[in-house]
């Protein structure tokens, strides 16, 4: 999904280059459902990682502490919770939109049809 996203995003500067059309915003394929539909990818890929090594912290229950394990199990839910944060705040979507609003004015309009991050139909 975040190739294909990836994919789409260049497929339209290719066509926005040659039509010679300028500040236009994304809104095909998957970016018509979220204005960073590779991030929301990349998330999901780390939650696929945290759900895959459950079945592995299980196998340690009769050799740890239900102390231990609980503790490891919260790391895994807060290592979904730290990679949403960072894709939304710091490395993603929060910094990738400060310069789009600034290059396109019609982005605003975007932003407020467009949920951000997660899929969702456009209003």
């Amino acid at each position: 999904m975040e190739s294909m996203a990836d994919a789409q995003k260049l497929k339209f500067l290719q066509a926005k280059k040659k039509s010679g059309a300028r500040n236009t915003v994304c809104n095909i394929g998957l970016w018509q459902y979220s204005r960073h539909p590779n991030y929301f990818a990349e998330w999901m890929v780390w939650n696929a990682l945290v759900i895959a090594s459950i079945p592995s912290l299980l196998q340690l229950y009769p050799n740890m502490s239900v102390i231990i394990l609980v503790l490891l199990g919260v790391g895994l839910l807060m290592t979904s919770r730290i990679m949403y944060i960072t894709l939304v705040t710091y490395t993603g979507a929060v910094p990738a939109e400060y310069y789009s609003v600034q290059k396109r004015p019609d982005y605003k309009d975007y932003q407020q049809r467009q949920t951000c991050f997660f899929q969702a139909q456009q209003s």
